[in-house]
């Protein structure tokens, strides 16, 4: 097993006598090497179902079989624990090896549905249970699901955002799965992000499955946790992160944060704005960026890397006009910036302003340009836009526009075309969906 860390500008040089405004391109990679087998990390996880009223039916059914997927596919020596939660938290199966698979699955098939609900509850009850059996060579994670609002209990979404974070330092994370129309997005996504786990949803109970399968193929092939990048810049250089990620510091010259769990066969990245003002461009190399990338592998050791650096000559405009943009860093920021449309055009679309909704649908279209697989996620929203649908529309496109800045990628995006059978073939973490609330197909 091998990981990587390359840190790359938008073009190989700076142009003297100019103000500067470029990209650099920072990504940890795992490279699997022949056919060993690496160490795989154990699991200890807490799944915890929303058994309100609205999930009568259908819906409750879906979320337990997805759940006892998970367990069905959990090894006799990781940990689980169930809670089901309404305006109460109830603890369904205490923290326990899977081993005896039959007896926890009964338990989840006996969950029925209850009254309102009591998210936080439900969560600090399933945090409660992994933090009596965390162990630095597992993950520790709590699966969050729910169709609808916090309405009993803690409902402030920034303290909620602030206990997953404290939660996430000490190493136990939490993913979250909304269902529906009538969930609390920006809760879920808030939550899961600040909880350094993933977001996910699905419009129907059908479609839960496919979140369940992408989390679990992430959980059992991770490679790498507690990702922190720290990155120095001198006193030259104006830098910016563009992707969402959570930050712990933010000095003038330095910036420290935390990316997304590295599984097998992916790269994690991050995408940087520099700038450094015309007076700052002289005659010699200038180091622009370094970046110092830490993580744990599946033994639980703590791992540096780095540092990787951006170092770059300043030439005059007729040799810059001869060096070619970087494929890779370009596609990132178009990624970055269909990313950002959509959170506008969501904001609009929240309001009613369906003309700016649709103004900001046509810049995301004209950033992608010939990219098969954002135009045909654009394609999507368009229809929601057209048909008014506001709930869907939000949804999709917040949850879109997240997955875009946190993504792992694969080696094969630099063709711009999209094929259903290449993307099927990949692990579940790494595909391109087109719609993340529906199933993949």
């Amino acid at each position: 097993m091998t990981i990587t860390l390359n840190l790359k500008p938008q073009r190989n040089a700076l142009l003297r006598g100019f103000d500067n405004e470029f990209h650099g391109l920072l990504e940890v990679k795992h490279t699997q090497q022949g056919q060993q087998n690496s160490p795989r990390k154990s699991l200890n996880l807490s799944i915890v179902l929303d058994r309100s009223g609205s999930m009568a039916g259908q819906p409750l059914f879906e979320a337990k079989q997805a759940a006892i997927m998970m367990v069905n596919k959990m090894r006799p020596s990781d940990q689980i624990s169930v809670v089901a939660y309404d305006d109460t938290a109830n603890l369904i199966v205490p923290s326990t090896p899977c081993s005896n698979k039959q007896d926890i699955i009964t338990a989840i098939q006996n969950i029925h549905e209850g009254n309102l609900t009591n998210l936080h509850g439900g969560w600090i009850m399933g945090a409660e249970q992994v933090a009596t059996k965390k162990n630095v060579k597992s993950i520790n994670r709590v699966l969050l699901l729910s169709d609808g609002n916090a309405n009993v209990g803690l409902t402030d979404v920034s303290e909620l955002k602030n206990q997953c974070s404290r939660l996430a330092e000490t190493n136990i994370t939490t993913s979250t799965y909304g269902l529906g129309h009538s969930f609390n997005e920006e809760l879920m996504v808030n939550i899961a992000g600040a909880g350094l786990g993933h977001s996910y949803y699905g419009q129907t109970s059908d479609d839960l499955m496919d979140p369940f399968n992408e989390e679990f193929e992430t959980l059992l092939n991770t490679v790498a946790t507690d990702l922190q990048v720290i990155s120095e810049s001198s006193n030259n250089v104006d830098l910016e992160l563009m992707n969402n990620y959570n930050v712990v510091e933010n000095n003038p010259n330095q910036l420290r944060f935390k990316m997304p769990d590295l599984a097998e066969n992916g790269e994690a990245w991050a995408l940087f704005k520099i700038k450094i003002n015309l007076e700052h461009v002289r005659n010699q190399r200038l180091e622009v960026l370094r970046c110092n990338v830490s993580f744990r592998n599946n033994d639980g050791e703590l791992i540096n890397k780095g540092p990787a650096k951006i170092i770059l000559d300043a030439v005059n405009q007729n040799a810059f006009s001869q060096i070619s943009e970087d494929e890779k860093v370009r596609l990132r920021i178009t990624e970055i910036n269909v990313a950002r449309f959509q959170d506008r055009a969501r904001e609009a679309a929240r309001v009613g302003d369906w003309a700016l909704t649709e103004f900001f649908i046509r810049e995301a279209r004209r950033e992608a340009k010939g990219n098969e697989w954002l135009n045909s996620v654009i394609d999507r929203l368009e229809v929601y836009a057209k048909d008014r649908q506001r709930e869907n529309f939000s949804k999709e496109a917040l949850y879109s526009s997240d997955k875009m800045n946190k993504r792992l990628v694969s080696d094969d995006e630099l063709n711009m075309n999209y094929s259903i059978d290449l993307e099927s073939s990949k692990n579940a973490y790494l595909r391109r969906k087109v719609e993340r609330g529906k199933r993949f197909s």
